[in-house]
Parts: structure tokens; C-alpha cells; sequence
């Protein structure tokens, strides 16, 4: 169970209010990286323990967090973006990392600052800070949340078929990710039949 205080509970409620499709995706990367956590540990690639997971899904839901703060006409722009607006979309992550530090315990503190913190880079070094020695546990969170924002709907295109998004990724279209993991991610959704994929992800 994620157990949030009042401060992150606000973060989380305003979210919704007024980005309710960034809120929904956090739902989103939380469910699936919940579900490829379990895969990865079956798999024997991670061995984490229950608390660990609790706190990589906390880290997960409040990923895109940083978002509050920049503003709502950049984020739902449907056309292509300045430099500066790209600028300041990027921000959202360092900001996001501040925004919860305070409010979370000493045992969960860093996983989570982490995750929002680094949950763009990559391991070839092509993130927002280039950074390349990334957690396992972050590298699932990354890998969760570009399948989702690629999956789901957004304001500028429809939603593509998750066939087409494995092979995204396997061309480090979406920055480099490790094959192993994306072979778990694949194995997570199963027979990739649109339709159950949308159920797993996207059921409230």
C-alpha cells in the first residue's frame, strides 16, 4: 500500500485537476512497473523485497509530479515546441525531485527523489543530464513510462499499437534501453494483444 502524507496527497489531487492526462499516466507507469517488478524478480534480473517495491511504485506514481509547475499551455501544446518551452518541460523533473524530498521518509527518500530526478536518462547517455549509470530500478520506471506515453492517447496523435512501440525502442528511437529489460516488459504484457494491454494499463 502507498502511504503518501497530506502535502503529496494536495500535489497529487492538483495534478488532477489540472493535468488530469499526466495524472492518469502516473496511475499508468505505477500499474506497469508494479507488474514488470514482479516480472523482473521471477526473471531472477532484480531481487527485490517488498518494501523496495513499495517505495520504486511510490517513486512511479509521483514521477511526472514536476509537471505542476510548468505551465499547462507548454505541456498541452499540439504543435512543435520552442527551445525555451522544451527548456523548461525538461525542468520538470529536477523541480519534481524537490517537491517531495521533504515529505518522504529516510527509507524511501532516495529511490524516490531518484526516480523523478533521472527518470529521463538513458543508458547511451542521452538523457536530460546525460547521466549513464542509471538503477535498475529507475531504468524500469523510464521504460514504463515511455511505453505508456507512447501507448495512450495524447492531445497531438493517437495512441500506437505496442508492436510498433517494441520496435521504437529496440532502434533507441526513445533513447537506449537496456534489451533485457525490454524483453521483460514484453514478457509482462504477454501475447501483445492490444485489447488486454489496454485492460492491464489503462483499467482505473
Amino acid at each position: 500500500m502507498i502511504e503518501m502524507t497530506r502535502k503529496l496527497k494536495e500535489l497529487m489531487d492538483e495534478l488532477k485537476r489540472i493535468q488530469s492526462e499526466t495524472f492518469y499516466h502516473c496511475l499508468h507507469v505505477k500499474k506497469l512497473t508494479y507488474k514488470m517488478l514482479q516480472q523482473t524478480n521471477r526473471d531472477g534480473i532484480t531481487r527485490f523485497g517488498e518494501d523496495e517495491i513499495n517505495h520504486i511504485c511510490k517513486g512511479a506514481l509521483l514521477h511526472d509530479i514536476g509537471k505542476l509547475f510548468v505551465e499547462n499551455a507548454t505541456l498541452t501544446k499540439d504543435s512543435a515546441l520552442k527551445s525555451s518551452e522544451m527548456d523548461d518541460i525538461k525542468m520538470h523533473a529536477r523541480l519534481g525531485a524537490e517537491a517531495v524530498e521533504s515529505e518522504l521518509d529516510d527509507g524511501e527518500r532516495e529511490i524516490i527523489t531518484n526516480i523523478c530526478r533521472y527518470h529521463h536518462e538513458r543508458i547511451d547517455g542521452s538523457g536530460y543530464e546525460g547521466k549513464i549509470d542509471i538503477p535498475v530500478y529507475i531504468q524500469i520506471v523510464s521504460l514504463c513510462d515511455v511505453f505508456d506515453a507512447l501507448y495512450t492517447d495524447r492531445i497531438y496523435r493517437d495512441g500506437l499499437p505496442p508492436e510498433t512501440i517494441f520496435d521504437m525502442i529496440r532502434d533507441n528511437k526513445c533513447g537506449r534501453f537496456d534489451e533485457t529489460l525490454l524483453d521483460c516488459l514484453i514478457e509482462t504484457l504477454g501475447d501483445i494483444d492490444p485489447e488486454r494491454v489496454h485492460f492491464m494499463i489503462c483499467q482505473q
